[in-house]
């Protein structure tokens, strides 16, 4: 080995390492990029088909689209991603829209104007309906309130909404936050018909396991984890108490199934998707 090899190995280690950063950091900022502002505002409709036992004939095929999470005011929630959202719903042609709650992150008085011209704006054939989640119990709601009340958005406070077609029913229930002891399930089922299929509206999933033991209810519709929003293969995904157990997708919990929407809006830290789109969902039933 000559006197000047050593330091040629040298530099050209050191090359390579400054070439191995430089592609790191490009990496990480591209994916940064992507993170913060393309994926949060690339929606994806997901169409979720559900065998309903009990289910009469008269509504197969019913198209239920649920948004979810929406968290108003937010770099990727403003006016006109607000208007997108009451859009794409619009266009699946659903016979109901539900909404399961944070509406906001925080600032319900000045979320008001903006979140009743875009609920104005959702339309189905057998209306649209409502529960509250954490983060719109965490303060005073009755901005929020009226923001429902202006989209003639029917608000289920541990009640129900029943659909009639030909004399069958379909019930819809819908209980208030969890989180915020605000939930009434035996107030809920109490309200409940004798007859037709029953669906529950829960913000935080991991209330399915309440829920699933009554034997009342045949699906549950939640949000409130945001799919972890940050999904790396083989990692852990970070979300909220009340959504750690039910994160995203379709689950089996005894005789009642259900649906966790990654929802529409974003909150933080980080205010970033990453392998986890929001999401407008598209449930469609069926009999078994």
């Amino acid at each position: 080995m000559n006197k000047h090899q050593p330091m040629m190995l040298w530099r050209r280690f050191a090359l390579g390492a400054i070439r191995f950063m430089l592609i790191a950091i490009a990496l990480l900022f591209t994916t940064s990029v992507y993170a913060q502002g393309v994926e949060p505002r690339w929606f994806a409709v997901k169409t979720i088909d559900v065998k309903i036992a009990g289910l009469d004939p008269v509504f197969e095929g019913y198209k239920i689209v649920q948004l979810t999470d929406i968290h108003a005011r937010s770099a990727m929630m403003d006016r006109a991603g607000l208007e997108k959202v009451a859009k794409l719903a619009n266009e699946q042609n659903p016979n109901l829209i539900v909404l399961t709650g944070d509406y906001i992150t925080k600032g319900a008085s000045q979320s008001e104007e903006m979140l009743g011209n875009a609920f104005s704006q959702m339309k189905a054939k057998d209306g649209v309906v409502a529960v509250m989640g954490n983060h719109d119990r965490g303060e005073d709601s009755a901005p929020l309130e009226r923001a429902l009340a202006k989209g003639n958005i029917k608000l289920l406070n541990n009640d129900v909404y029943s659909i009639d077609r030909q004399g069958k029913l379909l019930n819809i229930a819908g209980v208030d936050d969890v989180w915020m002891k605000r939930v009434d399930l035996p107030k809920t089922i109490a309200r409940l018909p004798n007859t037709g299929a029953n669906i529950l509206l829960a913000h935080e999933p991991d209330f399915g396991d309440f829920a699933a033991n009554t034997f009342r209810f045949e699906l549950q519709l939640s949000g409130h984890s945001h799919g972890g929003q940050i999904a790396i293969p083989f990692a852990p995904r970070v979300t909220p108490p009340w959504g750690k157990k039910y994160i995203n997708g379709l689950y089996q919990i005894g005789v009642m199934q259900l649906y966790v929407s990654p929802g529409v809006g974003t909150t933080g830290p980080p205010k970033a998707r990453f392998n986890c789109r929001p999401e407008i969902s598209v449930i469609v039933l069926h009999q078994v």
